[in-house]
């Protein structure tokens, strides 16, 4: 199965990341926009692995008070993927890099590229003709929980199913 550790934004983050995806798509910029319940920031990729008790396990070693983060611009990867961007979080930071420490040390294979916190908007854009002055209003949420997905290629696209994590209780 094909999985990935990641955090779901809270539902104030989720309609600021919709609304940003209905501008994008009103203003020209085409492309294969994630669902609604689809939404997320990966933390770890982590692709093909069988064992996903494994990976859960070596998520239960991270420990972290729980945190603020902002969504407040959007960005671009490569020519075809935009996605909304988060203000600098040292604690967003050492959560990726204590995850990847626990997959390695456990020998769970992952996808080692640098990590860049980022709601992903839109697959497969053209935003040849540039992306449009958008307006964005910052919007805070506490991570409290770190989730194990599962991503199943769908007939409607592709579908991310949680298969557990870890929560913070405040």
């Amino acid at each position: 199965m094909r999985l990935f550790i990641g955090i779901s934004p809270s539902d104030d983050v989720r309609r600021s990341l919709v609304k940003m995806q209905g501008f994008l798509s009103r203003h020209g910029v085409n492309g294969a926009y994630l669902t609604p319940e689809n939404l997320h920031m990966t933390l770890a990729f982590i692709g093909e692995y069988s064992e996903s008790n494994a990976v859960l396990d070596a998520m239960e070693e991270v420990t972290f008070d729980p945190f603020e983060i902002i969504y407040e611009h959007i960005g671009t990867f490569r020519e075809s993927i935009i996605w909304g961007g988060i203000e600098s979080s040292e604690p967003l930071e050492k959560l990726a890099k204590r995850l990847r420490y626990e997959l390695d040390k456990a020998d769970i294979p992952f996808d080692r590229a640098g990590f860049v916190p980022h709601f992903t908007l839109a697959r497969h854009a053209d935003f040849s003709r540039g992306i449009p002055p958008a307006e964005i209003v910052p919007v805070s949420m506490t991570v409290d929980q770190v989730v194990l997905f599962r991503s199943d290629r769908g007939k409607n696209g592709m579908v991310y199913t949680p298969i557990g994590g870890t929560k913070i209780e405040v």
